[in-house]
């Protein structure tokens, strides 16, 4: 079992486990989850994301909470190039990628005596938390964006949250950690409400590749919001190398839209933090922050990857060829798709996208194109 407890990634600062929601309090910067691993580290069995507990911040079996979430497929797709994988996070129990996040973020709510969630979402981040904070036994506040859809803020509901729309919700969230003692299960960064704990879930996508092609690819394609998206898969790579598992990782790939593309604007100027996107415009909802977290941009430059970017058009022909092979996404999955088949990737290197969420918890987004 590897034992755990944070660093700051700036100054190295050590911390035990607990919230530090405005990150490091030694200098103001983002922490994440560091673990010592010990000589136990195996190839575990079983399935689902607590098959790598050991790996995980969560010791005690009796403060995990699991819906069954991970095991998702890993698949080749007619119609598309046969180099291209997709891993088809819509198989999770709330149909989105988000049940590996909040199953780790909850978990270690729990481990820390927190009663009550918040979150901010645009819909597929409050359903999977209202899921697991009613698996939990916890109470459930979401703060939900003015464009995020019915049937997923009912969902909340009959989950048992109080799903609220407003905007802005940055502030609400705040006083709801500040004020309230509520847990927050957000992004690692940015700041000033960010958690360390929920994107140690996203490592166990990594893992899952690696297992399911018997190597690890050559690319890996993340849609990115805030970056946890990439920097989970990167950091379980990077872990599979450091145990002994494999002695290459990936070159990570943030995908974008075009109209909201924060993370490309950043990386074609070799900036070390992500700049501000003004205006941002673009069907694929989930993925239209106006920032993100530099972590996610340094494991791109630390990768050999690059940040790309895909039209609303080129987003709805991948959508629809991807139905057309019998996956129906959301248009922010199908932005990796987009950018996939934009770049060109040689038929001799292995590229896996990550599909994220099912379209069919967005039947205005599906009425309308």
């Amino acid at each position: 079992m590897a034992r755990s407890a944070l660093r700051c990634f700036t100054c190295r600062t050590g911390f035990d486990h607990g919230l530090y929601p405005a990150g490091c309090p030694a200098c103001g910067e983002a922490l994440e989850v560091v673990y010592e691993y010990g000589s136990d580290i195996e190839d575990p069995a079983g399935t689902g994301i607590w098959r790598w507990a050991p790996l995980l911040p969560v010791e005690e079996p009796h403060h995990r909470i699991s819906l069954g979430e991970g095991n998702t497929p890993l698949l080749r797709l007619a119609g598309l190039p046969a180099n291209l994988w997709f891993k088809n996070e819509t198989a999770n129990p709330t149909w989105s990628f988000k049940d590996r996040f909040h199953a780790v973020s909850l978990s270690a709510a729990r481990m820390l005596g927190y009663r009550t969630v918040v979150a901010s979402t645009t819909g597929n981040h409050g359903v999977s938390a209202a899921a697991y904070a009613a698996a939990a036994g916890m109470r459930c506040v979401i703060f939900c964006h003015r464009e995020s859809p019915r049937l997923q803020r009912r969902m909340m509901q009959l989950y048992g949250a109080l799903a609220v729309v407003m905007e802005p919700r940055q502030a609400a969230l705040e006083a709801a950690v500040r004020d309230r003692h509520c847990w927050p299960s957000t992004t690692m960064a940015p700041l000033p409400v960010a958690n360390a704990y929920g994107v140690e879930g996203y490592k166990t996508i990594a893992y899952e590749i690696w297992r399911q092609l018997g190597r690890v690819p050559d690319h890996v394609i993340c849609p990115i919001a805030a970056g946890d998206a990439l920097y989970g898969p990167w950091k379980g790579f990077c872990e599979l190398r450091q145990l002994g598992f494999t002695d290459r990782v990936p070159a990570m790939h943030g995908a974008q839209a075009a109209g909201c593309n924060p993370y490309v604007r950043s990386f074609r100027e070799r900036l070390d933090h992500v700049v501000d996107h003004p205006d941002p415009r673009s069907i694929a909802l989930s993925i239209r922050d106006e920032t993100g977290g530099w972590p996610a941009l340094q494991a791109i430059y630390d990768s050999g990857g690059s940040a790309l970017e895909a039209s609303d058009d080129e987003t709805l022909t991948a959508l629809r060829r991807l139905a057309a092979a019998g996956i129906l996404v959301e248009p922010a999955s199908a932005v990796t798709a987009a950018c996939a088949l934009a770049a060109g990737f040689p038929a001799d290197q292995t590229v896996v996208c990550l599909l994220t969420g099912s379209g069919a918890k967005w039947p205005e987004t599906l009425q309308a194109i």
